[in-house]
């Protein structure tokens, strides 16, 4: 039954790992994007108290509003783009039959229904593909972040400094963006595959 107690202890720890996905989307993009800020542009967190209640307050609602900002953009624009690659080369998920036109709009909508409309004996597969997708999101947000503050800096403080052999930490920070961007793009490419056999498992007929 759903209301035997549960083990001490074990509640909040259950509770956390479900909302794994929705930390990742919701509030880490944020922090890594005003972690990112900071270390570039020092001088735009001068007003900043870490004593004062209120600013911690003030900077946690920012960086809540910038996460989900940059959240969306990459789901609706990075992410659909690459989606719409995959899907134009026929990569398992949302894709053509064989044989058929191409039609994005029309096969994503279908797919998402079917999605949409599994059976709850498969949560905890869909719960498994949300966390995924949820990382790659993260992935990619990581990489932008490196990318867009190890260019865009200050001019002043650690990045701009002589760094390693004689590159400077913010021209590191740039080279690596491509490895989040690398391993964000091939696990979305495995999670694809994985929500496919979720919405078609298997050992049930599969189309094409």
């Amino acid at each position: 039954m759903s209301d035997e107690p549960k083990p001490n202890g074990s509640g909040w720890v259950t509770e956390i790992a479900q909302h794994l996905g929705s930390i990742y989307r919701h509030m880490l993009p944020g922090a890594l994007v005003i972690g990112g800020a900071r270390l570039a542009h020092p001088e735009w967190f001068c007003w900043v108290k870490l004593d004062s209640w209120q600013h911690l307050l003030l900077l946690a609602i920012i960086s809540v509003v910038v996460g989900n900002t940059w959240f969306a953009l990459n789901r609706y624009a990075l992410h659909q783009l690459v989606d719409y690659v995959l899907y134009r080369r026929r990569s398992k998920g949302p894709a053509p039959e064989k044989g058929a036109a191409f039609n994005y709009l029309k096969d994503l909508g279908e797919y998402a229904y079917k999605s949409l409309h599994i059976p709850e004996t498969s949560d905890r597969a869909r719960q498994h593909v949300e966390f995924r997708a949820s990382t790659v999101l993260l992935l990619l947000t990581l990489g932008e972040v490196l990318l867009a503050f190890g260019g865009l800096h200050a001019g002043c403080g650690i990045l701009s400094s002589c760094g390693l052999w004689g590159i400077r930490y913010g021209t590191w920070m740039m080279i690596g963006s491509l490895l989040p961007f690398a391993v964000g793009l091939w696990q979305m490419i495995i999670t694809r595959r994985i929500d496919y056999y979720v919405v078609y498992p298997p050992h049930a007929d599969t189309p094409g």
